[in-house]
């Protein structure tokens, strides 16, 4: 072989090295590119799919709690509907217990002072008495005018 011949070939090696290290970079360059651009629509669609999932799952939980909320409000007013029921009965107990406690009194105080009131009649006639007594030993003892 001579070395011209030798020379051209390793020219024509190296310009197809060349040629080849360029559509390398080129394939690469592409290459990156699509993986990159799958990656983005790899996480988009996981995204996509998880937002799906999340407002899926929040909006069962809202139906849920919607419910339970429902099922307390229902028992929070039976509760408070059975308390207003029996306060309103131990009202009515105490009314009723003052109502006779009031009219027991009434009478204690109606006998007290009709007692009162007849033994205050024989005294003011006892003393109504000693005061007529006293005016006619007034009169006796006094001379007469006449």
């Amino acid at each position: 072989m001579r070395y011209t011949d030798l020379a051209g070939r390793i020219d024509t090696v190296e310009r197809r090295m060349d040629s080849i290290e360029l559509r390398w970079d080129a394939s690469f360059a592409e290459f990156s590119a699509q993986i990159l651009q799958s990656n983005r629509e790899t996480r988009e669609a996981i995204l996509a799919t998880l937002r799906g999932e999340v407002a899926g799952e929040i909006s069962t939980m809202r139906g849920e709690m919607a419910v339970e909320f429902s099922t307390m409000r229902a028992d929070v007013d039976e509760k408070f509907s059975t308390m207003r029921t029996e306060v309103a009965g131990e009202f009515s107990k105490v009314r009723a217990e003052m109502a006779d406690g009031f009219s027991t009194m009434r009478t204690h105080f109606e006998t007290a002072l009709a007692d009162g009131l007849g033994e205050t009649r024989r005294y003011m006639k006892v003393l109504y008495e000693d005061i007529l007594g006293r005016i006619a030993l007034l009169a006796e003892s006094r001379p007469s005018s006449s």
